[in-house]
């Protein structure tokens, strides 16, 4: 029975799985980008963030909003960008595919194309056991985003600012990023809002560097092909001074 099941799922994943183009997906396109961060409650952007053509949010978003954070972060969901880990310390958040339709979560984004990305991605469909199109980024863009952090494994949200990054975008708008350097907003991961803890987490893990990250995403911004980009208040102070 395992052995069938393990058959079916890669059934499912060959003719469900599909390559996401950000270059394709994302040219003269004006595109929010929604961080975990508490920065993000800073200011009231919502109306602003709905506004764009395209609102992609990361990991657990779905499940941290509810419509009283609406003019903070606004309530439009294009696209989700996930691990396809759904257990409590990944951090990925379970995939519920009818609540993320009611959202208006058109696609739902692994951006990690690698031999663990691959087999995370198998073992959802183990889980599953649906058809339903996901999608992936191509080893390329995968490989061109990964390729400053020597080795250590891109956070989702990073994954997401380098992938939209590397497209010719009409203009770009990021809020709720500061690369560890503020706790998560409310309601995200709770046992990891204290910004220590959360230190000691990505410690534990060993798997991702926030401070190779934060270098690599200061190159991507200056190699980008898209001239229209802004942050909120909190990633412009971080940008300016290197600190918060």
């Amino acid at each position: 029975m395992k052995l069938i099941k393990g058959i079916y799922a890669i059934f499912l994943m060959i003719f469900s799985l599909r390559m996401f183009n950000p270059k394709k997906e994302f040219k003269n396109k004006r595109i929010a980008i929604i961080g975990a961060a508490d920065s993000a409650f800073v200011e009231k952007n919502g109306t602003f963030i709905d506004g764009f053509d395209i609102v992609i949010r990361i990991n657990k978003a779905p499940h941290a909003w509810n419509k009283e954070k609406t003019e903070f972060i606004g309530s439009k969901f294009t696209y989700l960008f996930h691990s396809f880990y759904e257990n409590n310390y990944s951090g990925g958040g379970p995939i519920d595919w009818e609540y993320f339709d009611a959202l208006g979560i058109e696609k739902v984004i692994n951006p990690n194309y690698s031999k663990e990305g691959l087999i995370t991605h198998l073992s959802y469909y183990k889980r599953h056991l649906l058809f339903r199109k996901t999608y992936m980024l191509s080893k390329e863009n995968y490989r061109v985003l990964s390729n400053e952090l020597d080795g250590f494994v891109p956070t989702i949200g990073y994954s997401t600012l380098a992938a939209v990054l590397q497209s010719a975008c009409e203009e770009i708008f990021i809020t709720g990023f500061t690369f560890f350097k503020t706790p998560y907003a409310k309601d995200y991961r709770e046992e990891l809002e204290d910004l220590e803890a959360n230190k000691k987490h990505i410690e534990d893990q060993g798997l991702h560097n926030p401070g190779m990250e934060f270098e690599a995403f200061k190159n991507a911004l200056k190699n980008s092909p898209c001239g229209n980009i802004h942050f909120d208040k909190e990633l412009q102070k971080l940008l300016k001074t290197g600190s918060l």
